[in-house]
């Protein structure tokens, strides 16, 4: 007995160095499991054609990091391009402009204006544009911090793909489970976690070309923008105001009342609300029943309100850590049920008929 004690005391101190020397790179270990787990059927189309298992793995990992990898460097390349040609003189041209259109419209509500001329007195070009280049050094330092942990990501996202199924099988072993009830588990979660991957990504290639469809109409890049928009759409609150809202501005500068009004509406009814809040858990519907054919043991709405309680506990990431916590513990439930209650299994069909 006292053997056990020894080995759970041993094992405790050893597993909390091996927290302390992998903490580094937990939250890159699982981002590249989640990633593998949403895509391992590509993976294993793969298998079929190429038969080795290092090259399927391989060509994985490449075709991923393509898609993931090129948008961003694309988007990047293209706001440094922009910070580089921006004009300070005719930037802070148009905040004086901006400003004075402000107070000028202000002018119909007294008892607004002087708060309002007293906000619009703290705020000049020059600064706004400090800020951004402020914004852009920091973005600089830490992207050779993105380089390395992308480098990290890729690398364990290979030895996932490669080794996936033999590490699913020692952990399965590891369980004390049946395997019936851990297949389980893990066919919702893993359910869960391939419509909210596919999910978002269908919803940020909707809402980034809807938005670079409309706004190549006004002579803007629409590819650019798309691009940028879709990517903004992942950040939390903000989203795509951080594109649009610049862009609104530019066109009041300009004296296109019509068409910075155009940006606005449709930015804030058809996309965010629309696309975001009406159209979103459709997909969501759509993508379980249809395309995935998973039969989820969760409503479609419970997983679009984890969705945004995800983003509300952990940013960019909770979106799908989010639906993955409440399907885990749901499918945990089922487990606690079947095994402390298995003569329950009935009594909703009891309390129907008295």
């Amino acid at each position: 007995m006292k053997g056990i004690y020894f080995f759970w005391l041993v094992f405790c101190v050893t597993l909390y160095w091996i927290y302390y020397l992998y903490n580094a790179f937990l939250m890159n270990l699982l981002v590249a499991l989640l990633l593998c787990m949403a895509t391992f059927g590509l993976k294993n189309i793969l298998l079929k054609y190429l038969k080795y298992e290092v090259l399927a793995a391989f060509f994985s990992t490449v075709i991923l990091v393509l898609i993931l990898i090129v948008p961003v460097v694309f988007v990047f390349n293209s706001l440094i391009a922009l910070i580089q040609g921006a004009d300070l003189a005719g930037f802070n041209t148009i905040i004086d402009t901006l400003k004075n259109e402000l107070l000028e419209w202000s002018s119909a509500i007294p008892e607004l204006q002087p708060r309002l001329k007293d906000a619009l007195s703290k705020i000049s070009g020059s600064e706004i544009f400090s800020y951004i280049l402020n914004f852009s050094s920091i973005v600089g330092r830490r992207s050779l911090e993105f380089i390395i942990d992308t480098g990290f990501i890729v690398v364990f996202l290979f030895f996932f793909y490669f080794y996936g199924v033999r590490l699913y099988n020692y952990i399965l072993s590891l369980i004390p489970f049946e395997k019936q009830q851990v297949q389980s588990i893990f066919d919702e979660v893993l359910g869960v976690l391939k419509v909210v991957c596919y999910t978002s990504v269908l919803n940020v290639v909707l809402q980034g070309v809807s938005f670079g469809i409309a706004i190549a109409f006004f002579g803007y890049d629409g590819l650019f923008f798309g691009v940028l928009y879709g990517f903004c759409s992942l950040i939390p609150v903000v989203g795509g105001t951080l594109v649009w809202l610049p862009l609104a501005c530019y066109e009041l500068y300009l004296g296109e009342y019509n068409v910075a009004l155009f940006i606005a509406l449709y930015s804030m009814i058809f996309i965010a609300f629309v696309i975001d809040n009406l159209i979103k858990p459709l997909i969501i519907k759509v993508m379980t029943t249809k395309i995935l054919k998973t039969s989820l043991q969760i409503n479609e709405m419970l997983i679009f309100f984890a969705i945004l309680a995800g983003l509300s506990a952990f940013g960019f990431w909770g979106i799908v850590l989010g639906p993955i916590i409440t399907a885990l513990f749901i499918a945990l439930l089922r487990v606690y049920k079947k095994i402390i209650f298995p003569f329950r299994e009935d009594f909703k069909h009891y309390a129907m008929k008295n």
